[in-house]
């Protein structure tokens, strides 16, 4: 007796001591580590969670070779996984709001204050039961696109460019033809020659090493490259507060921090992506201010195809905040 005793209050102060299991959460991403510079944000905002939550809460991250980026919005909004860390666009046909914000000029207090992100929020909760956490500014310098040829007289006409729908009004402004392949298929594509250049994100030639199939990057950038961090909302209700506080500063402290630190990794991107012999070649003044506009219109005119229910009023919030055209 007196054993079982000494076993049972042994047990009962383990119990006592020991710390509340951890909510560990399932997360999709549409990038992994090849593609650095937008899986950083992702990499920070995890780190984030470990220091702010202290083991309260964990995530085990699952990526592209799991379930496609384009196919990633529908598993989280059923609960197969509990979050997502991906861009609008690639939901853009599942009301994916989100994506205009790339018309959106970085600043995240200002975004905040002008109640974009709540906005969003509370339609993302209306129409794919997901919480939007944060949406953050990889760095200051958007979008550009990469070619295997310089440009021709300001334009690459005649050239296919791949490029996902937030591109396409751009690349047929300067003459090109769109095509629409995944991330992970633009080297082979490119060194096959079945597309010409591509559209992406600013930082990210060197981890992929675009770099070895194509040599030239079009300047000036254009737009804001934002990704999302989303939470499943019947899993988000299950949480308790602090662990919700958890994942929400997290969010915060990543929109504040990412895009100076985006503009460092393309910094250092650039300086290396030259001893690779890649180079600029520049649009006319013109034309590159023909870009910025034109991009920024096709994302409001994209979206009021998709969200015509939200779209009007989140951008009349952007304008009133002097964010947006």
């Amino acid at each position: 007796m007196k054993k079982f005793l000494s076993s049972g209050a042994a047990v009962a102060l383990l119990t006592l001591s020991a710390p509340a299991s951890a909510a560990d959460l399932k997360l999709l991403t549409s990038w992994n580590t090849d593609n650095w510079p937008t899986y950083a944000a992702l990499d920070m905002f995890e780190k984030k969670v470990k220091a702010i939550g202290n083991g309260k809460v964990t995530i085990s991250i699952s990526g592209k070779e799991v379930v496609p980026p384009f196919e990633q919005l529908q598993p989280v909004s059923a609960g197969v996984f509990d979050m997502l860390y991906t861009h609008g666009i690639y939901h853009a046909g599942s009301k994916g709001l989100a994506f205009t914000m790339d018309a959106v000029a970085p600043g995240p207090k200002k975004r905040r204050d002008a109640g974009l992100i709540d906005y969003i929020d509370k339609y993302y909760q209306k129409h794919n039961n997901m919480k939007l956490l944060g949406l953050v500014a990889n760095s200051n310098q958007g979008y550009h696109i990469f070619l295997k040829k310089p440009l021709a007289d300001g334009a690459f006409k005649g050239s296919k460019i791949r490029g996902t729908l937030s591109y396409h009004g751009v690349i047929r402004l300067l003459g090109g033809s769109p095509v629409v392949l995944p991330g992970g298929q633009i080297y082979t594509a490119l060194e096959k020659g079945v597309i010409d250049g591509a559209a992406w994100p600013a930082a990210g030639m060197l981890t992929m090493k675009h770099y070895e199939v194509a040599k030239f990057k079009v300047r000036p950038t254009f737009g804001t490259t934002n990704t999302g961090f989303w939470i499943n909302l019947a899993k988000w209700k299950t949480l308790t507060k602090a662990e919700q506080d958890v994942l929400i500063t997290a969010a915060k402290q990543t929109e504040i921090e990412m895009p100076a630190e985006g503009d460092r990794i393309l910094a250092e991107e650039s300086k290396e992506l030259e001893k690779f012999g890649v180079k600029e070649t520049m649009l006319t003044d013109e034309m590159a201010a023909k870009v910025r506009e034109t991009f920024s219109s096709d994302m409001w005119t994209i979206a009021q195809k998709c969200c015509s229910d939200g779209v009007n009023e989140l951008r009349a919030l952007a304008r009133k905040a002097g964010l947006s055209n």
